[in-house]
């Protein structure tokens, strides 16, 4: 064969291969790009997570560890399978980062209960908008919890709750003048009181077998902003202040505006142990989004106390799920 023939060939069978191999090189290239450009976002989000003390929105990047994880396998299996082993190393760095602060929630376990009586709590963010509130009542009603709280309630959810007939009396702490604020249904042989936070919560004095019970209902304010963010973490402050004063044991509840994870919940979980230990994490809201779900909704408690149950009830109507837990004293 002529040499000018064979150049032709050689040219034909290069441009064939090239042909053949560029689309696998286009999927190569924009997956490996795809999977540099997420590593880099969600490793400096799980850092970013640490630095809510210096920026507030640096500690809502705080609130979404579950997600971080979620993403963060794929990038890393994908940036092994392309040999980017840097970006691999560090995208498994912050896998087990976020991993570490997740797995504590279901590998840790609440203290065995005595048999000295169990205490049901409620705490559910209705939504002030809620266009389902029979279905809430009729949910409250069946419940059988010693306390309830609602959320976000204006002065038409207290007149509704007031005409259902529930077998609790309701104490609201909404201010005069605001659109809403807490409602506490109580059975008849317990005590309440306003506590004037930032935002007014309830405390009540319940019976749980032959000792009582101080449980506090909260819902310090959203962080939509830095003033309202440092607001929120000051009532969340004051809340552990007033957990710390109390005689009696202590259980603290509501929609907290922060993560489990968050500099926020740090400042009262110092105090008191974590309902989730043992639970999972139990996102709470939004609930229209599953996907970017995050567990704001909370209760603590004081050491002397155990969970035996806790669940996330139907939205009903609400951006929220309702928490529902039962406690019971913590065997000695």
């Amino acid at each position: 064969m002529p040499a000018a023939s064979t150049r032709v060939v050689v040219y034909r069978v290069r441009r064939a291969n090239l042909a053949y191999h560029l689309p696998f090189m286009t999927v190569r290239t924009f997956a490996g790009t795809a999977a540099a450009f997420l590593a880099v976002a969600l490793v400096c989000l799980t850092v970013a997570g640490w630095l809510g003390r210096i920026w507030w929105v640096f500690d809502i990047a705080s609130s979404f560890r579950v997600q971080y994880a979620v993403l963060l396998l794929p990038v890393a299996l994908v940036s092994l399978l392309l040999h980017q082993r840097l970006l691999a190393a560090v995208s498994l760095v912050a896998l087990v980062a976020n991993i570490a602060m997740i797995l504590p929630l279901y590998t840790s376990k609440p203290a065995a209960p005595d048999g000295n009586g169990r205490l049901e709590v409620v705490s559910f963010n209705m939504n002030f908008a809620n266009e389902q509130l029979d279905s809430v009542l009729e949910s409250v009603r069946d419940s059988g919890a010693d306390v309830v709280f609602l959320h976000e309630g204006t002065r038409v959810i207290e007149r509704a709750v007031e005409a259902a007939d529930l077998p609790y009396r309701a104490m609201s702490a909404r201010r005069s003048g605001e659109k809403f604020g807490t409602i506490a249904l109580l059975r008849v042989d317990a005590d309440a009181q306003i506590v004037d936070f930032q935002v007014p919560g309830i405390a009540v004095t319940v019976p749980l077998g032959d000792r009582n019970v101080e449980v506090l209902g909260i819902h310090p304010l959203s962080p939509v902003s830095r003033e309202r963010s440092a607001e929120r973490d000051e009532e969340l402050n004051a809340v552990a202040a007033w957990a710390t004063a109390q005689q009696l044991p202590v259980v603290v509840t509501g929609d907290f505006n922060v993560s489990t994870w968050s500099r926020g919940f740090s400042l009262i979980s110092r105090q008191l142990v974590n309902s989730q230990f043992g639970f999972g994490v139990q996102a709470s809201w939004p609930v229209g989004f599953r996907a970017l779900s995050v567990p704001i909704d909370h209760l603590l408690h004081s050491p002397d106390l155990t969970v035996v149950d806790r669940h996330l009830g139907p939205s009903l109507g609400s951006d929220h799920f309702p928490l529902f837990v039962t406690l019971a004293w913590a065997s000695k």
